[in-house]
């Protein structure tokens, strides 16, 4: 008989299909930076947590300076 499997972690890339690196090598879909984009594939799930943790915070950042830049209607 042979044991079953047991599930390996796994963390999901943020990619959003809206790719689109900004003048910071920043991707506008997903937040993350062409560094992280590359390195993703062979990162392990720690190191995947660190960096959805940092382009949610790039995200985060971005729409608040656009917010400041609507204009009032």
């Amino acid at each position: 008989m042979i044991p079953p499997r047991r599930a390996v972690p796994t963390v999901d890339a943020p990619c959003v299909r809206e790719c689109c690196l900004d003048e910071a090598d920043e991707c506008i879909g997903c937040g993350r930076t062409l560094e992280e984009i590359k390195a993703w594939h062979g990162a392990g799930v720690g190191e995947r947590e660190t960096i959805l943790h940092a382009a949610a915070q790039r995200r985060a950042a971005r729409a608040a300076r656009f917010e400041r830049r609507s204009p009032v209607r």
